[in-house]
């Protein structure tokens, strides 16, 4: 998403591609918008599917389904486990045969209900199957020079297909303002490795992020709705594990706020690769921690949410956040053993 809205950009203002000119005698388009490996000055949100004029965030990975009762997991006493002692995420006493609500998405009303401690109701959660269907193709590799299939090199890869109800948005910031006046309202583009057509169109509104009500507390649940790196560790560098009241954390601190991680859910690793367009080459393939973990957190001290809120919500963590890796939320978390 990143690389059509750099493209579009560009062929608005005539650039050329080679020398990075246009009829913008003083713009700088790398300055402005980077190149294969940065974004310049631009920083970037998203991607975010919308759906029914909706937007949509990942589904915390601590909802759990069964038929249409969605139940939260909660925090257990602490365990000894190959982490340590540690506090693992449990279903409340007496339910049994729950399921992760995995691969889903949650309006920002459902999002809301979940920073605030509560569970949404199942309408609020939006599954594959009304976004986008899936394409199966099966291809060999040819050789153009002898006009024939080369043996043994069959592969298989899977395309999605968003359906006609959805759109993908993208938040842009730093966006040099030279640029405005040159932006048409819609533009067919080609988007993706097939180059299919899709339409575009810059809009200057911005959708405020779901949030919880303020309160002052002493324990957070922090939100990633999108994927995060943190160089192969489940949390940011300058966090360290320790021991505290029997039980094993991890203590750091986030934009100036001194907290320690207690527990976590945490989905699959996230793996993103990519084509190096620029030397014709696969990009690395890198792991992340997927859309929809959760950190169950305690903070040093009892602390107002406004602060809290001014220094964490909506803001990205951890490495490439130009890029929107790392996009958190804040939410409550009532520690059930000290109910």
């Amino acid at each position: 998403m990143a690389g059509a809205l750099r493209t579009y950009t560009g062929e608005q203002i005539d650039i050329d591609w080679k020398s990075l000119t246009s009829r913008l005698v003083d713009f700088d388009f790398s300055s402005a918008l980077g190149g294969a490996d940065d974004l310049g000055r631009l920083q970037l949100n998203g991607p975010w599917i919308v759906y029914q004029g909706q937007r949509l965030y990942a589904a915390p990975l601590y909802l759990m389904h069964k038929e249409t009762d969605i139940q939260r997991l909660q925090v257990g006493k602490p365990v000894r486990c190959d982490l340590g002692r540690v506090r693992l995420p449990e279903l409340p006493a007496g339910l049994s045969g729950y399921k992760t609500v995995e691969q889903r998405w949650l309006t920002a009303a459902g999002m809301a209900k979940c920073l605030n401690g509560q569970a949404p109701a199942s309408a609020e959660i939006i599954n594959p199957a009304q976004l986008f269907s899936h394409e199966a193709r099966l291809g060999i590799a040819r050789d153009n020079k002898q006009r024939k299939v080369q043996d043994g090199k069959l592969y298989q890869t899977r395309h999605l297909r968003i359906l006609p109800e959805v759109q993908i948005e993208l938040d842009a910031k730093g966006l040099d303002a030279a640029l405005f006046p040159h932006l048409k309202a819609t533009k067919l583009i080609r988007l993706g490795g097939e180059g299919r057509m899709a339409s575009i169109e810059p809009v200057t509104t911005h959708e405020v992020l779901p949030f919880a009500k303020p309160k002052t507390v002493e324990t957070l649940l922090i939100h990633f709705l999108t994927p995060a790196d943190f160089d192969g560790q489940p949390y940011p560098a300058g966090f360290s594990k320790t021991e505290r009241n029997s039980q094993t954390v991890w203590q750091g601190q986030l934009n100036g706020i001194e907290l320690s991680i207690e527990s976590a859910v945490i989905g699959k690793v996230h793996r993103e690769g990519g084509w190096d367009m620029k030397n014709h080459q696969p990009r690395p393939v890198k792991s992340y921690i997927p859309a929809g973990s959760a950190w169950y957190c305690r903070l040093s001290q009892a602390t107002d949410w406004q602060i809290l809120s001014d220094k964490l919500h909506g803001l990205c963590v951890g490495n490439d956040t130009a890029w929107g890796r790392g996009h958190i939320v804040l939410g409550h978390w009532q520690d059930s053993s000290n109910i």
